[in-house]
Order: structure tokens, then sequence, then C-alpha cells
């Protein structure tokens, strides 16, 4: 329950801070209705145990309405404030307020309700159907914006959406993302007398699970008279029929955004209905970017177990690595290891890994950024498929990771900065070419007009009209790619492309923290370097 009113206050405290300065509160309120409509529907707010730890399911607030009816209320109270918050005024803040207090109440409803045995029941094609639904819609959408090709597009949306229906809901679709199938599940009652017949079942089967534990070694377990006797999960029989334990009190990061939300959409109205004029024309964009950053970042942090707690906890360690890494071990005579020499050995390998990765990309992306300029590859049907395929190529390109490329170059020719080269050039063709026709796409027309009216060759134009004005550009382009290429290289050492990575990864491997420590401080100093000379390259230049 603590941890209900700290969530509730945020949201207060966020209300009253934007109203003391003056901000939009109707803003504030439909984005809060938005991210509490979403929230209702896709975030996990409670848990629910079977008998192995995957058989956990976390429902939503939607996904457990048919075991507390009253949850259907709030998309109704958010419904009828979104109807309303147009009309902006007193009538939209006593609609958010409203809409704040009741799923506030209604969240609490649920949350008091005492632990009870809920049975499964997956929504099949539901997921499917999303999916289907975005594809066809994105196309859709960019169908929409060229009325040429308009109902020809739409006519390949509504083609792709069913057949992506139709093979996600397969067999074969279920063979490769078997997730898919049932995956929103919603939680129902069961049958009178469902709990006292697996406590009984679980009783019965009592003797023989003490036996094999008594066997093992393990603890024995004791005759449960209720549910919440119940540790762990519910017997292995009774999770095979869909059955779970629902645990309303066990509030995942669904909760957290409801009652935050919640709180805010409170706030938000009554601070509006103090004064009316806190309110912007608009409010219903604003409000729409603010719910979807909000379910776009809780997803992402509780997925990545962002835990401060955790910090706090391994606070010890990163005491005990900074006294082991300080004073740096530059050199040690009597074991034949000189770490400050090792340093400047790989460093030097660093920079001359993104030095040479970053010439041979130049080399190639200059020729093929001019094949994927769009004002010079106009002129025929086959120069405009070239563009595309050079465009499709920067973008497969960029989307594999220098890291990966690593790793398979290293399988492929071995330990050292070959690969690092190798794979540093391949993945900065692409970077380089997008930057450079971009350049080339914005040159000043003039010059190559007055070429071409005097009948002068393709390549003569290139010279004389379009480079001279994209040169310094290409060249800033380049400097700044060779920066971002050394700190890449960096990162490629600890993969086996040789560098100084390879060194920081085998000192901290072998526990060697105060030599570490040397080429940490050996990157923090060239990397300012680099960046102090690069921008002084850059300025004079551009």
């Amino acid at each position: 329950m603590t941890a209900i009113v700290l969530y509730v206050g945020l949201g207060l405290l966020v209300a009253l801070l934007s109203g003391l300065a003056k901000g939009s509160m109707r803003r504030l309120w439909i984005g809060g209705v938005i991210g509490l409509l979403i929230a209702y529907v896709a975030f996990p707010f409670s848990r629910s145990l079977g008998n192995l730890s995957r058989e956990t399911v976390e429902p939503t607030l939607l996904g457990s309405v048919p075991t507390f009816l009253p949850l259907l209320l709030i998309p109704l109270l958010l419904g009828l404030a979104l109807v309303l918050g147009h009309r902006g005024g007193a009538v939209g803040a006593w609609a958010a307020v409203v809409a704040g207090a009741g799923t506030l109440g209604l969240a609490l409803g649920f949350y008091a309700q005492p632990v009870h045995l809920v049975q499964l029941s997956p929504v099949n094609g539901l997921m499917e159907f999303l999916v289907a639904l975005a594809a066809a819609g994105a196309i859709g959408l960019a169908a929409w914006r060229r009325a040429r090709w308009r109902w020809p597009l739409l006519g390949v949306a509504a083609l792709v959406g069913v057949s992506l229906f139709v093979w996600l809901d397969s067999s074969a679709g279920h063979t490769y993302l078997p997730n898919s199938a049932g995956y929103y599940k919603l939680l129902r009652p069961t049958a009178p007398g469902a709990d006292k017949a697996l406590v009984e079942a679980y009783n019965a089967g009592l003797e023989a699970r003490n036996a094999i534990a008594k066997e093992n070694g393990l603890p024995l377990a004791q005759p449960i008279t209720a549910l919440t006797d119940l540790k762990g999960g519910i017997p292995a029989e009774a999770a095979a029929q869909g059955y779970r334990i629902l645990f309303p009190a066990q509030l995942q990061y669904g909760a957290f955004a409801v009652f935050v939300l919640g709180g805010l959409v409170l706030g938000a109205g009554l601070l509006q209905l103090r004064n009316p004029s806190l309110q912007e024309a608009g409010d219903l964009r604003a409000g729409v970017v603010l719910a979807v950053v909000f379910s776009l970042l809780l997803p992402a942090f509780d997925a990545t177990e962002f835990n401060l707690a955790k910090l706090v906890k391994g606070w010890p360690f990163l005491v005990q690595f900074g006294e082991k890494s300080w004073p740096p071990l530059l050199a040690d005579p009597s074991t034949n290891r000189f770490p400050l020499q090792e340093v400047l050995s790989f460093m030097a390998i660093t920079v001359e890994i993104a030095l040479v990765g970053t010439f041979l990309a130049a080399i190639f992306a200059l020729p093929t950024s001019f094949l994927a300029a769009r004002n010079l590859t106009g002129g025929s049907p086959l120069m405009r498929g070239i563009f595309y395929f050079m465009r499709a190529f920067y973008n497969v390109d960029r989307g594999i990771d220098t890291l990966i490329l690593a790793l398979v170059l290293v399988a492929a020719v071995g330990l050292g900065p070959f690969a690092g080269v190798l794979a540093m050039a391949i993945h900065s063709i692409a970077d380089l070419g997008k930057l450079y026709s971009e350049a080339i796409e914005n040159v000043d027309k003039g010059p190559i007009e007055a070429l071409e009216s005097t009948g002068t060759a393709g390549v003569n134009v290139l010279r004389w009209a379009i480079l001279p004005q994209v040169l310094p550009l290409l060249v800033s382009y380049t400097i700044y790619r060779f920066e971002i290429n050394f700190r890449v290289s960096i990162i490629l050492g600890f993969v086996g492309a040789g560098g100084i990575g390879f060194f920081i990864q085998g000192a901290m491997a072998a526990g060697q923290y105060n030599q570490m420590i040397i080429g940490v401080i050996a990157i923090v100093i060239v990397v300012n370097l680099i960046d102090f000379a690069s921008s002084w390259l850059r300025s004079r230049l551009v």
C-alpha cells in the first residue's frame, strides 16, 4: 500500500509542479488519460502463478476484467474524459477529475482482492491480427500520400495484411513464433468449489511428494488449508489444466503506470478547475505525444531491469575496483612487464585501425554516393533503379553493426587488427555514402545547368560543378567519421580485432586493474586530442 501512495503522490506532484510553471493542465491530463488506456490494455498489473516460473502470467487490467467486473468502468470513464476534453474549461476538468479518481478507486478495489484461484483463457489470433494490421496500416499510410498509386497500394496493403495474418495464425507461423499463439490471456473465475478441490488434491498427493523429497534430501512439505499456504506455485496437474493463483497485490510496472497517471489526471483536472485558462490549442496532439513517449519508456525500463538498488548493492565492488586501480602500474621490470609501453603500442594500432578503415570506406563511398543522389539519377528508369539499389544497400549495410561484422570476420580471417579494419570499412561505407549523397543532393543547381547548357559531358559536370561545392563537406564528414571509428575500434578489441580494447580486456580478465587503468586514461587523452584536432580542421573547411 505504501508503494501505491508514493505512486499517486508522484503523479500529483508532477501536476502541481507543472501548474506552478503555468503549463497546460489539459495537455497533462489528456496525455495521462491516453496513457491509462494503453496501460489498461497492454501493461501487466498483477501476477498469477502456475507450477513453474515459466507458467507465471502477469495479466493486464483488461485481462483481469472477468475476475473483477467493475474494471470495465475504467475505459468508459477515460473515454468520456477524452470526448469532453475538447471543450476545455470546467466541463473537461470535471471529466478529468472523475476519470482520475474513478480509475484510482477501481484499481485499488482490484488490488484489495484476496488471493484466489483463476483459470486462463487465451485470446487466440489477437496478436497475429495486431501484427498484420500494423503491417497493412504502414503500407496504407504510405499509399494515402500518393494520389496516383493510392488505390493499388491500398490493395497491396490489404493483401499483405490478410496474407500475414493467415500465415502467423497457421501451424507454420506458430512453429517459428510459438509465443504468439494465445499470447494475450484473460483470467476468468473458476467454478464454485475449485479452490477446495485443489487443496484436497494437493494434500492427497503430499505423501508421495514427500517421499521423493526425503530421498533427495529436500525439506518436507506440510498440508495446506488454503491456497495462500502455497508459497510457490500450484500443483502441476492443476497448472496443466490452466489454473493459476492470482495475487492482485503483487504489483507489476503496469500498476506504476496506472497509479502515477491516475494521480496525474486527478491533479491536473483539479488544477484546471482552479484555473480554467491552463490549456492550449494543441493539447490533444501534445497529450498523444506524451502518452506515447511514456508508454515506450516504461516497458523499456522494466525490460532492462533498471534498478538503482542493484547499483547500491554493488557499490563496495566499485570502491574496491578503484582502490586496486590506483596508482597505475606503469612498469614492473622485476616481472618484465611494461604496461605503459604496451598501451602506447596498442593505442597506435587502434588509431591506425580507424584511419585505414575510414580511408577505405571513403574510397568506396565517394563513387557510390553519386549513384545514390536523387538529383543525379532521375534521368532514366535505369538510373532510378540504381538509385534505389544503392539506397537499399546503404540501409542494409548500416543495419549490421560493426561489432557483428567484426565477430564474423575474426572467425574468417583470425584474430588481429585486419578483421577490425575490414569490419569498420564495410560498415562505414554506408554511413559515409549516405552523408555524401545527401550533400550532393543539396548542391546549387545553377553551375550544373550552366555547364549542361554548353554541352559539357557528365563527368566534367561532376568535376567542375558538383565537387567544388561538396568537397569541404565530404572532407568534414570523413573527419567526423574517423572520430566515430576511433571510438568503435576500442570496442572491437574486446572481440579479438586488435587495439587498446584487446589490452583492456586482457588486463581485466587477469585482475590487473592498475594496468588496465592506464589504457582507460590513454583513451580519454587520445579521444580529446582527436576531438579538438578534428573540430579545428572542420572549422577551417566548412
